[in-house]
């Protein structure tokens, strides 16, 4: 077998690995019925420095909870997507091919359970959230590594696994991964990726399979 063309592949979540066109968190408030004023209240203050992101997240779940989400609640709301197509069969190709895979993402860990089942992350930095016996919101972890932190998480990753950053490829779509991709050896663009994240990125792959990226991420001869 050839040499493996990355040791690291690391990807971004929501819109990525699975197919959504809005940040999960906006959907489960939308559809969950949260109070969309203390939510407009939350976003400001998070976006002008007045709370930091473990703050926000906290704030999520508390105003999720008071509008009665359980876990059955928020499954049924992420089951509502589906994976993006060739996404785990490109995870289990890189595995195969002895390239460690991971996830940086701001969004929530059941989407992982839901779509991503028996895929072995070797690293999964995200939210979680804990339920009690009921299904209630019983709190949670942040992630240490959303917004403009995960060009930190990257390196903390290489670092872990005692990879170089030049052997580190890095997949995203939204605006929160423009650092990541700068700072990653070899970066894609996917899909609806914003103009500045496309010109960061060594390529811009529009989609719609996940597969398109093995000439990129694997070689020309997978298999």
């Amino acid at each position: 077998m050839s040499r493996r063309r990355f040791d690291l592949v690391v990807f971004d979540l929501d819109g990525t690995l699975v197919e959504h066109d809005e940040p999960i968190w906006k959907t489960l408030h939308e559809r969950l019925g949260s109070d969309p004023d203390r939510r407009r209240q939350v976003i400001g203050d998070a976006l002008a420095g007045r709370i930091d992101y473990a703050a926000w997240f906290a704030a999520d779940l508390d105003m999720l909870g008071r509008a009665g989400a359980t876990r059955d609640a928020i499954l049924d709301v992420v089951r509502g997507l589906r994976a993006t197509p060739g996404a785990v069969s490109l995870l289990h190709l890189l595995k195969g091919h002895g390239t460690r895979v991971a996830i940086l993402s701001g969004a929530v860990d059941l989407l992982i359970d839901a779509h991503l089942p028996g895929v072995a992350f070797d690293a999964v930095h995200i939210n979680r959230v804990r339920f009690d016996d009921a299904g209630r919101i019983a709190g949670g972890e942040a992630t240490a590594y959303d917004l403009e932190r995960k060009a930190d998480g990257l390196r903390a990753l290489a670092h872990e696994f005692r990879v170089d950053l030049s052997r580190v490829a890095f997949v995203g779509n939204g605006d929160n991964d423009l650092e990541a991709a700068e700072a990653a050896g070899f970066a894609v663009a996917w899909r609806d990726a914003p103009a500045a994240l496309r010109a960061v990125s060594d390529v811009y792959e529009p989609g719609p399979d996940l597969l398109d990226l093995v000439p990129h991420l694997i070689g020309h001869d997978p298999y």
